[in-house]
């Protein structure tokens, strides 16, 4: 029964840090590039973000990502501050991780100062699917 338990711990446990994720270079369906640059021992990952996706705002810039991983699922986010420009965004993505693939859903919330004329801005919330191959 020890042997078995001691297998089920050692060979059936999820892995919490995998070093081939970093660094590495991962691209989505609309162009934008996630770099995971460094993971800890629980998992716990750090890296960058740059927006591609055309007729959205803050793309080109590097901003910061926090990541966790439970080898295959990942969860990171972007909290969309930078010195060049800042989009008072916050975005969450939570997939699994396939190979060269990374599936994803996503959910952003945005804030915008009302427009009184228009009635648009304030609180907003988004929701989609991204897919992400590797490129490294």
């Amino acid at each position: 029964m020890r042997l078995f338990s001691l297998f089920l711990l050692v060979f059936a446990t999820p892995a919490l840090a995998d070093d081939h994720l970093v660094p590495s270079v991962w691209e989505n369906q609309s162009g934008s590039m996630l770099y995971l640059d460094t993971i800890d021992s629980e998992g716990g990952m750090t890296g960058r973000y740059v927006n591609g996706a055309a007729g959205y705002r803050c793309q080109g810039i590097e901003y910061p990502v926090s990541a966790q991983l439970f080898d295959p699922l990942i969860s990171f986010r972007v909290i969309w501050i930078a010195e060049a420009e800042t989009c008072h965004t916050l975005t969450n993505w939570t997939g699994v991780i396939d190979g060269d693939v990374i599936d994803t859903e996503w959910s952003l919330v945005r804030w915008a100062e009302p427009d009184f004329v228009t009635g648009e801005g304030g609180f907003a919330r988004f929701a989609g699917e991204s897919r992400f191959e590797r490129r490294d």
